[in-house]
């Protein structure tokens, strides 16, 4: 185990994570994880959140804590993870982990519908889907703890992102790189390790770990740091120095926390848009004048602050770059994977 590690300032609260199987997946590839999205989108009202400085404790001081914690908790889980170097970046890309949102449950929805279904409230389902498709729901963002209108559609549907709580990069670099593609399909659409959460946050985490991103919400700092320590835990995947002390500092907060599982969604469980309730009314115009077009760039359904050439979702969602660049969610006939490219 390394020695220094760097601390994180975090409050914690009541854990209010959905819950849904637990079970330890191994890696078929390889048990001994070695050193070291996801989706892309916009960061215009939420940035990185950095550690605060503070003494680091010794790897030893790490070690008793954890060990001395109560048994079936993600405390003492933490204790169980293997701690190594960052191993290189060499061979990923997304498609390294499977296609997106693969049906891995084989109930007949893809994942990003189910972990949708599973935490918005208020959802309206697509008719003829069989209970899968979500139209509409509001989110009450795990992340930043405000509320988030869903509405599918180009240029609305990135207001909700899927995160993957332990990054598909950072699990390349502590592990995954040793697994086979139906082993890293699986942990990409693993309930546990996907929350429905505000889009540019999620762009704006990227693949940092525990150690260099926290949610903005202190108060779900805990359930945050539990479920990273539940996925890796059950994926064999590899903690730095740095990132365990992070973790320890912060579930010792909350050390009763408990170890979250997760497991599929039922299809269904939400009333189904009727013809009259998903169309949008025309509106009525004086003779001889003409309604005006909708803006495809407003600044409400474009996401901020977009990488060219990042993965996004959903297809054909709008997105502007730091420069003010205005770049379209697409595919092209060489590549099927939808990017960041300029509109």
């Amino acid at each position: 185990m390394a020695a220094a590690v760097v601390a994180l300032v975090a409050g914690c609260g009541p854990a209010t994570t959905p819950t849904a199987t637990s079970g330890s997946v191994r890696p078929t590839a390889a048990t001994t994880t070695t050193g070291t999205d996801g989706s892309a989108g916009g960061a215009a009202t939420a940035t990185s959140v950095a550690p605060a400085a503070a003494a680091a404790p010794s790897t030893r001081a790490v070690g008793s804590t954890a060990s001395q914690a109560r048994p079936g908790t993600a405390l003492a889980l933490l204790g169980t993870l293997v701690v190594k170097g960052r191993g290189p970046m060499t061979g990923y890309t997304r498609a390294q982990f499977g296609q997106a949102w693969t049906d891995t449950d084989r109930n007949g929805c893809d994942q990003r519908n189910d972990v949708l279904r599973r935490d918005l409230r208020g959802i309206r389902l697509k008719a003829g889907t069989h209970g899968c498709v979500v139209l509409s729901g509001t989110l009450l963002d795990p992340y930043t703890g405000r509320t988030i209108a869903f509405t599918r559609g180009p240029g609305t549907s990135a207001a909700v992102q899927i995160d993957h709580v332990v990054p598909l990069a950072d699990a390349w670099v502590k592990g995954a790189a040793r697994w086979d593609v139906g082993t890293r399909t699986t942990f990409a659409n693993d309930p546990l390790n996907l929350l429905a959460v505000s889009g540019p946050v999620n762009a704006a985490k990227g693949a940092g770990d525990a150690a260099t991103w926290l949610p903005p919400a202190k108060g779900f700092r805990c359930a945050y740091a539990a479920r990273q320590v539940a996925v890796k835990a059950r994926y064999a995947v590899a903690v730095t120095s740095a990132e365990r002390a992070a973790l320890a500092r912060i579930l010792g907060t909350c050390p009763t926390t408990p170890v979250p599982t997760a497991g599929p969604v039922a299809l269904g469980g939400w009333p189904v848009a009727t013809s009259s309730s998903t169309s949008t009314p025309r509106p009525t115009t004086a003779t001889g004048t003409s309604s005006p077009k909708p803006s495809t760039t407003s600044t409400s359904s474009v996401v901020q602050g977009v990488h060219p050439g990042a993965f996004c979702s959903p297809e054909s969602s709008l997105g502007r770059t730091s420069a003010g660049t205005l770049m379209r969610c697409s595919t092209t006939a060489t590549d099927p994977r939808a990017r960041w490219r300029r509109a």
